[in-house]
Order: C-alpha cells, then sequence, then structure tokens
C-alpha cells in the first residue's frame, strides 16, 4: 500500500519560491535582501521543518519578485482544494 501525503500550504510555497527563484536565476540571499527579511527568516522559510508560513513574510517576497499576489498564487500548486493548512 502506498501512502500519499498531502501537500500543506507551507509546502506548496516554498515549491512556488523555489520555482521563481529558478525563473528570475537570483538565490534565496538576494530575494531576502530585496526582500527587506533576514537571511534567517527566509532560511526558516525555505525549511521543511516549518509546517506554516507567516504572511508578512510571504508577501514581503512576492513584492521583492515584483508580483502582484495573484500573480504569485496563479499556480497548480495552489489548486488542489485539499491543500493542507496548519
Amino acid at each position: 500500500m502506498h501512502l500519499w501525503r498531502l501537500m500543506t500550504l507551507a509546502n506548496a510555497v516554498q515549491k512556488r519560491i523555489r520555482e521563481l527563484l529558478i525563473k528570475e536565476d537570483i538565490s534565496m540571499y538576494k530575494l531576502a535582501r530585496i526582500g527587506g527579511i533576514s537571511p534567517n527568516t527566509a532560511q526558516g522559510l525555505m525549511s521543511k521543518k516549518y509546517r506554516s508560513v507567516n504572511l508578512r513574510t510571504v508577501m514581503q517576497i512576492i513584492q521583492a519578485f515584483e508580483m502582484t499576489p495573484s500573480e504569485f498564487f496563479d499556480s497548480p500548486l495552489f489548486i488542489d482544494p485539499n491543500l493542507e493548512v496548519d
């Protein structure tokens, strides 16, 4: 029997950030500097040990990408109606 783990909102945000970092060819450290967040906060956000995301931090990252929230969340990662929110 194969156990399938549901994706959490934190996982989806992490994956979306990674996608955009690759697309924009910038490091998480540089994004943190642009967004005005500490490297430790950025590292914590991207760590799998965190089960939730801070909306303020996510908004700072979205702004650092020069995107709107609609553009950031316009991804198949956020379509799943069973996305776990912790």
